[in-house]
């Protein structure tokens, strides 16, 4: 098959949008079919990307690009790859083109619905419940998503709770589950590359003995970074020996550095920004705990990347998470301050043993999230919509 996939976020980009669509588009050549990434063009991309077709754009939020129109010799470039079947990842953007590549080839287009906007907007514009702002920004989400996930020939989600939203929109095309696949082998082998790890530790100013409790991904308001360091505070102020890292970049970075500031625990909260992709599986593995308090997620790569390095979960109690999270076993899902504070005084007296126990759990879990598993149901799915077409 010859699949062009569009997407707005791609690598060197750090964000579950990004990777995803980079390991897909890997495991499909490995597959032996021809796939095609139509991105915006970043400072950051490589020299020799090999299937990767640039589009031109402008700074937007953070590291988000924003294109700004497919030129004719691009259009054409395009064109001519034949393409079977066109998958899009984003709903604006390189999203409507795809939509417009597939109508004007009359070919099959599948979507990948990656974000709840609606919780990423009222996070953003921090509404009140009720209020008419809120109201409207709720209303035009669930309507332009509607328009885009009806205008598509299927729709993959990563959870079942993101098919109960658009369920609810009013989405009508076929929705399947297909929870996203990751590398798995990049972060197992960070795993058992423990000078590497220890690099990470002394480069934050870690010793041996201290305990780093890790946050990785997008630093903006809708992961809540700021309730973890909220919750964090009397344990951060109380031991010494206790780190929280958080890695990534975003919009929300430089107001958490300021609150970290504010409560007195700077030095023991270290925001490393953007980091090499290539680094990134260190950073797990150099880690003890993940934790995350984020409620926007469609599925949560990255608390599988730390489960694929063996690294015990501590994060938000979300729908999404109830086929991640087994508690007890690979780590635990909290619910408010008192079951935060309460589990993770459990698991930072953990003997060492009972942690083998979690992370091998963590490890063990992960296998199902391989990308190997994610590709070949995808591809299922453009089998079956390109011989409906034939």
């Amino acid at each position: 098959m010859r699949i062009g996939l569009f997407t707005d976020a791609y690598l060197p980009q750090i964000s579950g949008v990004a990777s995803s669509t980079a390991l897909l588009q890997q495991a499909l050549k490995d597959m032996g079919h021809l796939a095609f990434v139509i991105t915006p063009s970043d400072p950051g991309q490589p020299a020799d990307e090999t299937d990767v077709f640039r589009v031109p754009s402008l700074p937007f939020i953070s590291s988000k690009r924003l294109s700004f129109g497919i030129h004719p010799v691009l259009a054409k470039q395009l064109k001519s790859l034949d393409l079977d079947i066109v998958h899009s990842q984003t709903e604006f953007g390189m999203g409507l083109y795809a939509r417009q590549i597939a109508e004007q080839l009359d070919i099959p287009h599948v979507h990948t619905f990656h974000t709840l906007y609606e919780d990423w907007l009222n996070d953003q514009v921090k509404a009140k419940k009720g209020g008419l702002y809120q109201r409207l920004t709720a209303w035009y989400v669930k309507r332009s998503t509607r328009r885009y996930c009806n205008r598509v020939d299927f729709v993959i989600v990563l959870t079942q709770k993101t098919k109960d939203v658009l369920l609810k929109y009013g989405v009508t095309t076929q929705l399947e589950i297909i929870p996203t696949g990751i590398n798995l082998s990049s972060f197992r082998n960070a795993r058992f590359d423990t000078d590497h790890a220890e690099d990470i530790r002394r480069s934050l100013g870690l010793d041996a003995a201290d305990k780093m409790l890790l946050y990785v991904g997008r630093v903006s308001r809708e992961k809540h970074i700021d309730e973890l360091i909220t919750l964090l505070k009397d344990l951060l102020t109380e031991r010494r020996d206790i780190h929280f890292v958080v890695v990534g970049d975003g919009p929300a970075k430089n107001e958490l550095v300021n609150y970290a500031s504010e409560l007195g625990i700077a030095d023991r909260v270290h925001f490393t920004g953007a980091i090499p992709w290539r680094n990134v599986p260190s950073y797990y593995a150099a880690a003890d705990f993940f934790l995350s308090a984020s409620q926007s997620e469609t599925q949560g790569l990255t608390y599988i990347e730390a489960m694929a390095a063996g690294v015990p979960l501590l994060v938000r109690e979300d729908p999404c998470l109830e086929d991640v999270v087994i508690n007890g076993v690979n780590g635990y899902a909290y619910t408010d301050e008192t079951s935060f504070a309460e589990t993770i005084e459990l698991l930072l007296n953990l003997n060492e043993d009972e942690y083998k126990q979690f992370s091998d759990g963590a490890f063990e879990s992960s296998e199902y999230y391989s990308v190997s598993h994610f590709a070949r149901s995808v591809a299922s799915v453009y089998e079956t919509l390109i011989g409906e077409v034939e």
